[in-house]
């Protein structure tokens, strides 16, 4: 597999997802959209960047190495321990919480692929299934905000 053009495209996508739901200012899905509160959406991008941390720890581990506070949570997560294991499913459990309220397909997406992501991590599978989960959480995780999240309302 192509991995600088697997990882190209899904930060192309991201990206994209990002700048349409800019651009058209609300979920693209309005009746089934929810609101999340300030809590939640700050646990929501709290997790999603551990999560982001231990995937890019995994697999842009010079590039993490160069900032030398990272270096001991990276080689945490590249140690495929206990403590990586924690440094996943906590992040994966809280993303799950905080986009709990979601139209139930889209949960049940987003549940399936981070434990597929988990799953092809931790249990001995080809890097090409794991990529593929990793594809698939990617998609669905820049889908569901750009599709079904509204922001918290603003402070009165």
């Amino acid at each position: 597999m192509n991995q600088p053009f697997l990882w190209g495209g899904l930060l192309a996508f991201a990206v994209a997802s990002v700048i349409l739901r800019l651009v058209v200012g609300h979920p693209l899905l309005r009746e089934r959209s929810v609101r999340v509160g300030w809590l939640w959406a700050v646990l929501a991008v709290a997790s999603g960047l551990a999560l982001v941390f231990h995937c890019a720890a995994m697999f842009f581990g010079p590039w993490i190495d160069a900032v030398s506070f990272l270096q001991a949570p990276a080689g945490l997560v590249r140690s495929m321990g206990v403590g990586s294991q924690v440094a996943y499913w906590l992040p994966a459990a809280a993303l799950t919480a905080a986009w709990r309220r979601v139209w139930w397909p889209a949960l049940a997406a987003l549940v399936v692929t981070l434990a597929g992501v988990g799953v092809t991590m931790y249990w001995p599978f080809p890097l090409d299934v794991h990529l593929a989960w990793l594809t698939a959480v990617i998609i669905v995780g820049s889908l569901v905000p750009t599709l079904l999240l509204r922001g918290p309302r603003a402070a009165r």
